[in-house]
């Protein structure tokens, strides 16, 4: 009798050990790791500008000050107009992390190997992409792409996936290359080339936005009042492109990493405001993206780069 007692006393004292551990482990779960602060004391995040400098700073300060609070380290911005800034940044070490766009990410990645994703933005409908679009003032006579063969179509920067890389690569595939098939200059940015389309400086112009507009570059012009959706008109649109990611080094420490995708991911229900500073519009939130995401644009880049040659 005595010793069945004693049995089913101890079975209790384990089952109450177990749920105490089982509670005390899921705190520590919501719990950050921590202890690499002491070696990177400073964080500097890079950011490519869709706006001005003036106001991507202003957009995404409370986003570095949450970032700051969070770990107890200071937190900088560094911004650039070009995706090439924020790349070359990362891949000098000046700055740890950064937000690129997938050719941007794939094009240091070839360069480097020292880069990898950690994270990336949902668009509203809960999807992982965006488009490459081609856009024309919605007065103009414009109502399909082949309308504009022989009229000026800017492309930006030579590092942007939505803006170069995909309109270059599927046009070609088409057998219509784009610097043949349309006068197609570059205008440095996804705002000039929809400032350009507005003006009448361009016929048309490739940007990127995602279904409904949630974020992208229209998304941001439509924010600052600088364009009324209803002024331009989509033609062409790519198949879906990997959302945008925050980048890292890849020599930073796993415990660092590891936190910084806790924070990015739980940003949209602890400060939404931050979350859509980062996806720069509106977001279900950020979600876990890995380097195979990317391996399409990669293999894209690859097959641009071997296209050239043959010229």
């Amino acid at each position: 009798m005595f010793r069945k007692s004693f049995s089913l006393s101890g079975l209790a004292a384990v089952l109450a050990f177990a749920l105490i551990a089982a509670s005390t482990w899921s705190v520590k779960a919501d719990e950050y790791i921590g202890g690499w602060q002491k070696d990177h004391p400073v964080i500097k995040y890079g950011v490519i500008s869709l706006e001005t400098s003036a106001d991507i700073v202003k957009s995404q300060k409370k986003f570095a000050e949450y970032f700051s609070k969070e770990f107890g380290v200071k937190v900088e911005l560094f911004t650039a107009s070009e995706y090439a800034g924020i790349m070359n940044a990362l891949a000098a070490g000046q700055i740890q992390i950064g937000w690129l766009g997938a050719s941007s990410y794939a094009s240091t990645w070839m360069d480097c190997k020292c880069v990898e994703p950690i994270v990336g933005a949902q668009n509203e409908q809960g999807g992982m992409g965006y488009n490459s679009v081609l856009i024309v003032k919605s007065d103009s006579p414009y109502k399909k792409y082949e309308d504009l063969k022989g009229k000026t179509v800017a492309r930006n920067d030579p590092h942007s996936t939505s803006g170069y890389l995909m309109p270059t690569v599927d046009f070609h595939s088409m057998g219509k290359p784009v610097d043949k098939y349309f006068n197609s200059p570059l205008s440095g940015g996804h705002q000039q080339t929809i400032v350009g389309v507005l003006n009448g400086t361009y016929d048309g112009g490739f940007t990127w936005t995602t279904l409904g507009d949630g974020f992208g570059a229209i998304r941001k012009m439509v924010d600052k009042g600088l364009l009324k959706r209803d002024q331009i008109r989509v033609i062409w649109k790519s198949s879906l492109i990997a959302t945008p990611p925050v980048v890292i080094r890849k020599d930073l420490p796993l415990a660092m990493k590891a936190d910084l995708v806790k924070m990015f991911i739980r940003l949209i229900t602890r400060a939404p405001k931050e979350a859509e500073a980062v996806a720069q519009g509106r977001t279900l939130g950020m979600r876990r993206m890995y380097h195979e995401d990317y391996v399409p644009i990669i293999k894209a880049k690859q097959f641009l780069k071997k296209s050239r040659k043959k010229k």
